[in-house]
C-alpha cells in the first residue's frame, strides 16, 4: 500500500534539521521505501510504499516515529513530537447529558469507542486541514467529516461521524448482518450485503457498512447540530471478506483489514473531540461509551546475543540492538548474553519471535552495512524445481522464435462458450468487475487467439506461447475420476501455443522440441471426436507412457471467423504438470559422426488416411541401421495424386561411424525401404 506524506505535516512531529531528500534515503534503507518525491505548492510529497506488515507506518505519525528511530540510530539529530490533542480530556462539559445505547458483538469489533459532541457548527475547515487532505489525495468536505479523514491519515485510526438526530431511538446495535440485507453507502449505492457483513442498525434500520463505508441515512449535512464521534476496530478478516465480494474497497478498509492498534484508538477519539472543539465550536454532550472486548496483553520476546551475532553475521554489541529496539518503541531489558523486548502495542501482531527482533535490530543498523560472506559448507544436492524447469522451457522457446505474453487469467463469457466447456465446469467468479473478466480460464489457447485477433493487422505470422495455470473447479476434477482433498480448484500449469500462417508440419515439430527439453518422449495419435477448437481431420492426441497430456491441430474456420482470425492457425497446448509428474527419459550422449552423411528424398502417394508418424515409424524400422534421421520435408494433395490421397516427400539420412556410406549400400537399404513402404502401407513409391 502507498501513502502520501506532506513533509512540512511529518516535521510537525519530527524535529530534525536533516534534509527532506536525506529523510527519504534513510526511510528507503532502513523502513518504507519512499518511492518518489513531488512537488506541492512550496511543500513537498513522499510517496511511500508500505508492506502489509507495517500496518502502524500507515500514517503521517506513524512515518514519523519510524523516520526518528532510523535517523537517531544512524547518528542524526532528531526529536519526536507528541500530537497534540491525544490527551484532551472527555469530561462532559454539560449537565444534561445526551443517551447513546450501545450493543456490539465483541467477536465482530475487539474495541468500539465513541462520544456525542453538541452545539455542533457545520462550515469549512481551516485551510491548513483542507490543504493537508487535499495533498494527500482526499477531497475537503466540512469541518466535521474531514476530521474523520484528518484523523485517519494523521493517527492511522480510521473514524466515522453520524448525525446523532438521524439515529432513531439513539441507539446502536453492531451485528452480522443476515441474508438479504442492504444498505444505501455515503457514495449514494445500495448495497446488498453478503451474509456475515459487520454493520450496525438504530431502532429502524442500517446506518453503517462497518469498516468500509457509512450510510447515507445517517450523514453530517449542514443542518446537523449534535454528532456522534467513534472510533474503532473490526474482524480484519471479515472486513476483507467484504472488500472482496462487493468489489468496493476504501482507504478505511485497508487500514482495518491490515489490523489497528487498540491502544490508539482512544488517543485519537481524543485528538477528533479536541478538533471538533476547535474547529466547530463542539461541546463533549455525553460519557465516553468505550468497550474493549479483551485487551492484549504485551508478550516478552526473549533473544540471545549468539543468535543475533550468528543471524547478523557480526559482534553487535546487545547494548547496541537495546537501543534500537529502544528508539522503535520497544521496552528493552538486557543481562550480558541476552536482551528482552517487550514491543509497543502498535507492533504486537507484527513481532512475535526472536527472529522478528533480528530484522528489527538489522534493518536499522543498515543492511548495507552487514558482511557479505558466501555459505559455507557442501552444497545441497536438487533435482530441480518446476520454476527451474519452466524457466528453461520459456528459454528454449525463445531461441526456437516464438513471442512470450502473458495474459490475463480471467476470461469474458464469450471466450469460455468457444471452449465448449458448460459454464457450470468452469470457476467462476462471485464479485467480476465487468462481463469480460468473469471465468478462470480452463484452457489458455482462447487468450492467445485472442492476442493474435487483436495484434494481426501489425504482423500476420505470429508465433505466440503462454506458460500458466489453468482452472478446473474441484467438481469437475471429481467426476474426471481424479482425487480432491482440499476442495479448491485444480491448477495445472500448461504450455499453449499458436502460430499463425504456418502449417501443422511445423507446430507438430515444436512440440516435439519441448518434449525433448522437458526429456519425454511423445506420441501422436488421431482424436476421435469432436474438439471444439480444431478441425478433427487435422487434431492430433499428444500422449506420454499411455496418458493424454495435450493436443495440437488447425484452428477451427468457425471459431476464426467468430474471433476475426484471419487465414491458417495452428494451435497447441501440453499439461505441464502431468508432464512432471511421468517418468523422464534417460538422456544418452554420442560422440559427433567424423564422416557425411548420405542424405537423399524419397517421394511416395500414400492413403490419406496414413500419418505421418506411422509412415516415418515404418522408415524407421526398415532402414536400421544405416537410416540415422527422417525427415517429412512436403506433403502434396491434388487432382494429380488421386482422390483420398497425398504424396509425401522423406529426407533421409544415412550414417556409418567408420566412414561415409557406400552407394552400393544406400542403393540396397533404399531398395529394402521401398519394398516395405510398397507391401505394408500400400504406397507408390514415385521413380
Amino acid at each position: 500500500m502507498n501513502i502520501l506524506v506532506p513533509v512540512s505535516w511529518l516535521r510537525e512531529y519530527l524535529k530534525t534539521d536533516v534534509a527532506a531528500k536525506t529523510v527519504a534515503s534513510f526511510l528507503t534503507a532502513s523502513g518504507p521505501s519512499v518511492e518518489r518525491i513531488e512537488k506541492n505548492g512550496e511543500d513537498q510529497v513522499f510517496d511511500v510504499e508500505v508492506t502489509t506488515n507495517r500496518p502502524d507506518a500507515y500514517s503521517i505519525y506513524g512515518m514519523a516515529r519510524e523516520a526518528n528511530a532510523i535517523l537517531v540510530a544512524n547518528g542524526q539529530k532528531s526529536q519526536l513530537i507528541e500530537p497534540a490533542g491525544i490527551n484532551q480530556s472527555l469530561e462532559p462539559d454539560t449537565k444534561n447529558k445526551l443517551i447513546l445505547d450501545v450493543s456490539v458483538d465483541k467477536k465482530l469489533c475487539p474495541r468500539f469507542t465513541a462520544i456525542i459532541i453538541d452545539n455542533v457548527k457545520i462550515g469549512p475547515s481551516p485551510a491548513l486541514i483542507k490543504n493537508r487532505l487535499e495533498a494527500c489525495g482526499i477531497r475537503p468536505i466540512n469541518n466535521i467529516v474531514d476530521i474523520t479523514n484528518y484523523i485517519m491519515l494523521e493517527l492511522g485510526q480510521p473514524m466515522h461521524a453520524f448525525d446523532y438526530d438521524k439515529i432513531k431511538g439513539s441507539k446502536m446495535t453492531l451485528r452480522e448482518s443476515k441474508e438479504g440485507e442492504s444498505v444505501r453507502t455515503l457514495d449514494g449505492t445500495n448495497r446488498k450485503l453478503p451474509k456475515g457483513t459487520i454493520v450496525i442498525q438504530d431502532a429502524e434500520k442500517l446506518i453503517d457498512l462497518c469498516g468500509i463505508m457509512g450510510g447515507e441515512n445517517s450523514a453530517i449535512s449542514t443542518r446537523t447540530k449534535r454528532v456522534i464521534l467513534f472510533a474503532q476496530s473490526y474482524d480484519q478478516i471479515r472486513v476483507r471478506k467484504t472488500t472482496q465480494v462487493l468489489a468496493f474497497r476504501t482507504d478505511a478498509a485497508a487500514r482495518f483489514e491490515k489490523g489497528i492498534d487498540l491502544e490508539g484508538i482512544l488517543k485519537a477519539l481524543k485528538k477528533s473531540v479536541a478538533l471538533a472543539k476547535k474547529n466547530a465550536g463542539a461541546k463533549i454532550a455525553s460519557e465516553l461509551i468505550d468497550i474493549y472486548a479483551k485487551p492484549k496483553l504485551p508478550i516478552k520476546i526473549t533473544l540471545s546475543a549468539q543468535k543475533l551475532n550468528n543471524y547478523l553475521g557480526i559482534e553487535l554489541p546487545i547494548e547496541k540492538a537495546a537501543k534500537i529496539l529502544t528508539l522503535l518503541g520497544f521496552e528493552v531489558k538486557t543481562t550480558a548474553q541476552n536482551l528482552t523486548a517487550t514491543p509497543p502495542s502498535y507492533r504486537v501482531a507484527d513481532v512475535e519471535l526472536p527472529e522478528d527482533l533480528i530484522e528489527e535490530v538489522a534493518r536499522v543498523y543498515g543492511y548495507h552495512s552487514l558482511p557479505s560472506k558466501l555459505p559455507s559448507g557442501e552444497i545441497p544436492s536438487s533435482t530441480g524445481s518446476i520454476l527451474e524447469n519452466v524457466i528453461a522451457v520459456k528459454k528454449a522457446l525463445k531461441f526456437l522464435g516464438l513471442t512470450e505474453i502473458i495474459s490475463y487469467s480471467i476470461i469474458s463469457k464469450e471466450l469460455l462458450a468457444l471452449t465448449q466447456i458448460p459454464e457450470k465446469d468452469a470457476v467462476e467468479l462471485s464479485n467480476p468487475l465487468s462481463t469480460e473478466w468473469q471465468f478462470m480460464r480452463p484452457t489458455i489457447v482462447p487468450s492467445l487467439l485472442q492476442v493474435v485477433a487483436q495484434n494481426q493487422n501489425l504482423r500476420s505470422n505470429l508465433k505466440l506461447f503462454e506458460i500458466a495455470k489453468t482452472y478446473l473447479p474441484a467438481e469437475a476434477s471429481a467426476k474426471a475420476g481424479e482425487k480432491v482433498t482440499d476442495g479448491l480448484p485444480k491448477q495445472n500449469l500448461k504450455v499453449a501455443f499458436v502460430l499463425q500462417n504456418s502449417s501443422f508440419e511445423k507446430i507438430k515439430g515444436l512440440v516435439e522440441n519441448l518434449f525433448e527439453i522437458i526429456k519425454r518422449e511423445p506420441k501422436f495419435e488421431k482424436f476421435q471426436g469432436q474438439n471444439p477448437l480444431s478441425e478433427n481431420s487435422q487434431f492430433a492426441i499428444i500422449k506420454c507412457t499411455n496418458q493424454t497430456v495435450g493436443g495440437v491441430g488447425v484452428l477451427k474456420q468457425s471459431v476464426a471467423d467468430a474471433l476475426g482470425i484471419e487465414g491458417s492457425t495452428f494451435i497447441a497446448e501440453i499439461d505441464l504438470t502431468t508432464c512432471y509428474q511421468l517418468p523422464a527419459t534417460n538422456s544418452s550422449y554420442k560422440s559427433i559422426p567424423k564422416f557425411p552423411p548420405v542424405i537423399e528424398d524419397i517421394s511416395a502417394i500414400f492413403d490419406e488416411k496414413q500419418t505421418a508418424s506411422e509412415i516415418i515409424t515404418e522408415v524407421k524400422r526398415a532402414g536400421e541401421p544405416l537410416v540415422k534421421n527422417i525427415e517429412i520435408v512436403d506433403i502434396f494433395r491434388g487432382d494429380k495424386i488421386g482422390k483420398g490421397k497425398k504424396s509425401v516427400t522423406l529426407r533421409l539420412t544415412y550414417q556409418e561411424k567408420d566412414g561415409t556410406p557406400k552407394q552400393e549400400e544406400v542403393t540396397r537399404f533404399r531398395g529394402i525401404i521401398t519394398g516395405h513402404l510398397e507391401s505394408y502401407l500400400k504406397a507408390q513409391v514415385r521413380k
